[in-house]
């Protein structure tokens, strides 16, 4: 898995780099589709804020969290909300569109074939 981690308006320390490497290592057990996480912490207003986006082969989960208190609850927020929806199945699943078209199509191609022969008796 790989994971990009970005600041806004603060010093990223190697603590919170590996805070978050350490949380995200959690959903990895979840999936082993997953390929790339975007981790952006932030501070606007004292506001600790942390949007993750996971991508992986054919899904997308998106969280953010906020804590006025501290970063690390921010991140222990937005971890935990990535691993409830993927608990729960909550991934967009991207692939699940061209399967039904295919499955559409294949089911118009069998339509019946005593019709096509015109052989009725």
């Amino acid at each position: 898995m790989e994971i990009r981690i970005s600041a806004k308006q603060m010093e990223l320390t190697p603590a919170l780099k590996n805070h978050v490497t350490e949380r995200m290592d959690r959903i990895k057990k979840y999936s082993d589709q997953l390929i790339e996480a975007d981790i952006y912490l932030g501070v606007e207003k004292h506001r600790h804020q942390v949007h993750a986006k996971v991508k992986g082969k054919g899904q997308l989960l998106n969280s953010e969290a906020v804590d006025p208190s501290s970063m690390y609850k921010a991140i222990d927020l937005c971890i935990d909300k990535l691993e409830k929806q993927l608990r729960r199945g909550k991934q967009t699943d991207h692939d699940k569109k061209t399967g039904r078209d295919k499955i559409h199509n294949d089911l118009k191609i069998e339509e019946s074939p005593i019709e096509a022969s015109g052989d009725l008796d």
